[in-house]
């Protein structure tokens, strides 16, 4: 695959300022992605679980909030 995109591997470079040690990281986009999906679930079920307790919505309920809407809401939880 590398032969047919080059673009496809993403290597970062990097290295620490304080000791000078430098090294190379392959950046794993699906390992990403995955991470960041599975991040914003668990986001999600959190907001769900606060609004329920809050205001005793139903999952359904919460879900079919706009995603702003439901952040004000959490906001004003918090305040």
């Amino acid at each position: 695959m590398l032969q047919a995109d080059p673009q496809s591997e993403i290597i970062i470079s990097l290295g620490c300022p304080n000791c000078g040690r430098q090294w190379e990281l392959l950046f794993d986009i699906a390992h990403f992605l995955w991470h960041e999906i599975a991040a914003q679930a668990q986001r999600l079920v959190c907001e769900i679980d606060v609004l329920a307790r809050a205001y005793g919505w139903t999952e359904r309920e919460i879900l079919s909030l706009p995603a702003q809407r439901r952040r004000t809401y959490l906001e004003m939880l918090a305040a």
